[in-house]
């Protein structure tokens, strides 16, 4: 289990920096009453990452249990690494550029749809800010074709994708646990969060996305020797 986790979880916490996922969170938990529609942002973020996961997960289940290299590692792993990087090399590239006008239009939606939104919007907006996160769901397929196709056993298997799920959610987590734990005096602290999360959402997902391709690069390129 200990070696299926050692693939899993950079991955997962890669998955889990997801700006404006993060900044509506904060916004919802900033205000009062927020328990539902805190827990609509989790519903629909969830919802749209299970969705994806399990379709990739009933796919990659099809598969040999491994396709070893000459090395023993795995050359479909290696090879879907390796087309995952090229992908995040694009969104590296994106997000390191300048965007300002794009950045503040952003935010400016966020906030005006968080200010107004009902609570089925609340669930439908993470959902739709999810399905198209690019770069969390190229570094989650990897993630579950390694739980897919491992011969460890189905309860470390499961074990391995709930934590999978729980690093990739963490930014729709990470408030309502906060305001639960501390009450009004988390508020401060998650708008300081909630500022520098949107004045550096681009590079925040830029720089993420330069180290988990080098990681891809590198670990694609070991399963396949």
């Amino acid at each position: 289990m200990g070696d299926l986790l050692s693939k899993v979880v950079p991955l997962g916490i890669g998955a889990a920096f997801t700006p404006s996922l993060l900044a509506l969170q904060i916004l919802v938990v900033s205000g009062d009453p927020w328990h539902r529609r805190s827990l609509a942002v989790a519903a629909g973020a969830g919802s749209a990452f299970g969705i994806v996961g399990l379709l990739a997960l009933l796919g990659f289940a099809q598969l040999p249990a491994q396709s070893a290299s000459a090395g023993g590692g795995d050359i479909v792993g290696g090879l879907i690494r390796l087309a995952a990087a090229g992908v995040l090399a694009g969104v590296t590239v994106f997000m390191l550029c300048p965007h300002p006008v794009l950045q503040k239009r952003v935010e400016a939606g966020i906030s005006a749809r968080a200010a107004r939104a009902s609570l089925v919007a609340f669930f439908v907006m993470p959902f739709l800010l999810s399905i198209k996160d690019v770069s969390s769901f190229v570094l989650l397929i990897p993630a579950i074709h390694d739980i897919a196709v491992s011969p460890a056993a189905l309860f470390d298997r499961v074990i391995a994708l709930a934590v999978l799920y729980a690093l990739a959610l963490v930014g729709v987590l990470a408030p309502p646990a906060a305001r639960l734990a501390l009450g009004h005096r988390a508020e401060r602290p998650m708008q300081a969060i909630y500022r520098f999360t949107m004045d550096n959402q681009f590079r925040i997902v830029g720089g993420v996305a330069l180290v988990m391709t080098v990681y891809l690069v590198v670990s694609g390129v070991a399963e396949l020797r």
